[in-house]
């Protein structure tokens, strides 16, 4: 079983494989229902092959086959010091026959072990094993492990990145002269020219992961979901560079996740803002917890027109009218953060859009004006030290 934690108490369990692969970009898609208190949409993680994979393929295969070889040590040891037993660390008592595949027709079969199919389809796809099983190591398909809990996700599946128009820019490279024409592999080599710009380069580089991020999907990718994570895979996939490094999770949030608090203002509207503790952001979309995993993102927000979205991002938004009644927010950020500095909230906020001018006293009150932007990033640094007014 997986380890029962207290938030309040313990650590919480770090289970993303870091080590093996790291998340360098989040695009995040989604739409704020008050009336249903949830948050729903996709999120595009663009991928790198992690630092311990990387020295260890420098060996040779034989140097990369011991290192899977000791997947569950790894798996142990980025736990955050959570003693959890041998089972729980590697989440074997997860089922994966139950992995899901897009085809067609069906329902969503997710059961009270927390095993998932995609909303559209289930498929009985089996798996008596996963990377843990120390049998077979060498025939069993890579997983990706994302800290991830309280959230119902309704498909993975991989991005075609090649499809995106002007895209073929990252492929003259030198460093691609010599990569297989496999479509797979350039895809791969795409995403890592792409998370690799210079940053003077950092406009055009937000502007192809938007149009990466909206890139048809190329295939399904197998998934589960534990109490803590998301394992995700592909069929065949044995090794981390192989694997996709442009994923797509739709998925929605539930209304008693803790990352997020649905209530009301001083005035009886609804709100909802993000809580930063006890759990960060795993319940507010898939992530990487471990402090190594440092990333950029941008993220869209829809939501009723009466509402205005606040972001801890780099730029002051304004908002875009898609339909009557529909506003879209879109924010970023492009320095590298934790997951779990990203930081949201959805009210009837007022906003002061006065110039500022120093302190006066007015009938022994002090009245303090101040811009537009001024306001905004005091309510981001509440937001971001749990403070709300």
């Amino acid at each position: 079983m997986e380890p029962q934690l207290d938030p309040m108490k313990d650590d919480l369990p770090l289970m993303a494989n870091t080590s093996h692969m790291l998340v360098k970009h989040y695009v995040l898609d989604l739409d704020v229902d008050f009336k249903s208190q949830v948050i729903e949409g996709f999120i595009v993680l663009f991928l790198e092959t992690g630092s311990r994979y990387r020295r260890a393929s420098s060996t040779g295969e034989e140097g990369c086959q011991s290192q899977f070889d000791e997947t569950c040590k790894i798996r142990a040891s980025e736990q955050g010091h959570v003693p959890v037993s041998n089972e729980s660390a590697c989440s074997s008592k997860m089922e994966y026959n139950d992995f899901a595949v897009c085809g067609k027709g069906g329902k969503d079969t997710s059961d009270k072990n927390g095993n998932h199919s995609n909303e559209e389809q289930a498929s009985g796809i089996s798996s008596s094993k996963n990377c843990c099983d120390i049998e077979n190591h060498g025939n069993e398909d890579f997983l990706l492990v994302l800290d991830c809990c309280d959230l119902s996700v309704l498909k993975v599946e991989e991005v075609d990145v090649a499809a995106v128009s002007g895209i073929e820019k990252f492929t003259r490279s030198a460093k691609l002269t010599d990569v297989s024409k496999e479509l797979a592999n350039l895809r791969n080599q795409i995403v890592h020219e792409l998370v690799t710009l210079p940053s003077d380069r950092w406009k055009e580089q937000l502007y192809y992961y938007t149009c990466c991020s909206q890139a048809p999907g190329c295939g399904a990718l197998l998934f589960a979901t534990g109490t803590w994570s998301l394992e995700i895979r592909k069929s065949g996939i044995q090794t981390p560079a192989d694997f996709p490094h442009a994923i797509r999770i739709r998925y929605k949030t539930k209304p008693e996740g803790r990352s997020v608090t649905w209530t009301t203002d001083q005035s009886g509207r609804p709100c909802v803002c993000t809580m930063g503790s006890p759990i960060n952001n795993r319940a507010l979309f898939p992530c990487q917890e471990p402090p190594i995993a440092l990333s950029t993102w941008q993220a869209s927000v829809r939501t009723a027109a009466s509402f205005v979205v606040l972001m801890s991002g780099e730029n002051s938004a304004e908002p875009v009218q898609l339909q009557e009644g529909i506003m879209s927010w879109y924010y970023y950020v492009t320095m590298p953060m934790p997951a779990s500095t990203f930081t949201i909230a959805v009210g009837c906020w007022q906003e002061v859009k006065q110039s500022f001018t120093p302190a006066v006293q007015t009938n022994n009150e002090f009245s303090l004006p101040c811009s537009q932007a001024d306001f905004r990033l005091v309510f981001r640094l509440l937001l971001k030290n749990g403070i709300y007014a």
